[in-house]
C-alpha cells in the first residue's frame, strides 16, 4: 500500500517485485504474494511477461481506450506543465489514503453510519451474499488476498 500511495510511475516497486518473482520462478515469494494480495505470478495466463494471455474483457478494452485518450491529451498540454497536470500512473493504481479498521470505523461513525463491523471476504449481513461472488475467486479464495479490509455498516 505504501508503494501505491507514493508512486509516480505506473507499476511502482510492486511491478518490479512481481516481474522478479515471475522471472525467477520463486515459488515461496509467489505463494506469499498470492496469499496477501491475490496475484498468481506463476500461472502462465497471469505471467507479466505474456500480457496477451490474460482474459480480454469489455472493461479492459474501455480502460485501454481511456488510457490512450489521456496520453493524447497529455501531449496537448505544454511540456513544462505535463507533470503538474498529469500523474504517470494508471487510473485506480495510485491511492491517496490508506485506512485500517480503526481509522475507517471512526470515519464511518463521524459521517453517520452505525453498526460498523469488520468482516471477511465471504461474510455479510446481506441475504445470499455468497451467491454474488464479489470478493471471492472460483476456488473460494479471497479475490485480492488476505490483506484487504472488509467492513460493513448501516446508515440509519
Amino acid at each position: 500500500m505504501l508503494d501505491q500511495v507514493s508512486r509516480t510511475k505506473s507499476g511502482g516497486e510492486m511491478l518490479k517485485c512481481f516481474k522478479f518473482v515471475s522471472q525467477t520462478h520463486n515459488v515461496q515469494c509467489a505463494r506469499y504474494i498470492k496469499m496477501r494480495i491475490g496475484e498468481d505470478l506463476l500461472t502462465p495466463s497471469e505471467n507479466l511477461d505474456i500480457p496477451f494471455t490474460r482474459k480480454i474483457t469489455l472493461d479492459k478494452i474501455s480502460h485501454k481506450l481511456l488510457q490512450l485518450y489521456l496520453k493524447i491529451l497529455r501531449f496537448c498540454v505544454p511540456k513544462g506543465l505535463r507533470d503538474e497536470v498529469f500523474i504517470s500512473t494508471s487510473l485506480g493504481e495510485r491511492h491517496k489514503w490508506m485506512y485500517d479498521r480503526f481509522s475507517l470505523t471512526k470515519l464511518l461513525h463521524e459521517v453517520g453510519f452505525s453498526n460498523v463491523q469488520v468482516c471477511d471476504y465471504q461474510t455479510s449481513q446481506i441475504k445470499d451474499f455468497a451467491l454474488y461472488c464479489l470478493d471471492i475467486n472460483s476456488d473460494k479464495t479471497p479475490y485480492k488476498g488476505i490483506s484487504s479490509l472488509y467492513m460493513e455498516c448501516q446508515k440509519p
